[in-house]
């Protein structure tokens, strides 16, 4: 059945491996290996039969509902430890920007971000009940995945447009005027390395939306799960 295993995965080659998407995949490939079997059974030919098994489903996106089932709680505290690890990163990265103004709010609001984070993360592990660890909410995973792609799109262009900017802004004049561009020293050098370096402290958000669909389909409540929504 190699060749209804490939159908089957160029039907699927767009949606991403949740359960859901799983539990469909193995059902549509066991319906045409049946389709088969009866074509044959009936005095088709083996590979008149597969051609026409793979015929008959050309398209599974009709079938394809767009909301799973996630456990809302744990997938929630998972992300917030995941945000708590990423501001602890940043906050310690950027201490030593404190030595600028910019540098010391950053550090101050990584800081504040962390301790936050910090809070709201106890918050959801000392909630153990089976009530709370089995409520579900429905999301959409595919869509999950689209906004984790726009992110870094949107991202990567504030990046571009925040270096063409700082870098007109710090020597577009020597360059207009066609002077020497000069750095006064390791402070000078340091302050135009801190313009640079701080937007992609913003690395936050983008790192955040990544990790989104993958908690989706880790914490997706399937049917044999033992929580009860």
């Amino acid at each position: 059945m190699d060749s209804l295993h490939k159908h089957v995965n160029q039907l699927f080659a767009k949606y991403k491996g949740s359960k859901q998407i799983q539990e469909l995949k193995r059902e549509i490939l066991s319906n045409l290996e049946a389709k088969v079997a009866d074509l044959t059974a009936g005095g088709m030919s083996y590979s008149d039969a597969v051609d026409a098994a793979r015929r008959s489903i050309t398209s599974i996106d009709d079938l394809i509902d767009d909301q799973s089932k996630v456990y809302v709680n744990q997938m929630t505290a998972e992300l917030v430890q995941r945000g708590l690890l990423y501001f602890l990163i940043a906050w310690i990265v950027t201490m030593p920007f404190r030595i600028f103004g910019s540098g010391i709010l950053l550090n101050g609001l990584l800081l504040l971000g962390s301790i936050v984070l910090g809070i709201v993360y106890v918050v959801l592990r000392l909630k153990k009940q089976d009530m709370h660890l089995g409520r579900t909410a429905a999301f959409d995973v595919q869509a999950a995945f689209r906004r984790r792609k726009l992110a870094w799109i949107i991202w990567a262009i504030f990046i571009i447009v925040t270096v063409l900017y700082n870098t007109a802004m710090l020597f577009g004049s020597n360059i207009w005027f066609q002077t020497q561009v000069k750095i006064a020293g390791p402070y000078h050098f340091a302050m135009l390395g801190t313009q640079y370096a701080l937007p992609f402290v913003s690395l936050l958000i983008p790192m955040l939306f990544h990790i989104v669909p993958g908690l989706m389909m880790k914490y997706e409540a399937g049917e044999d799960d033992g929580y009860e929504a």
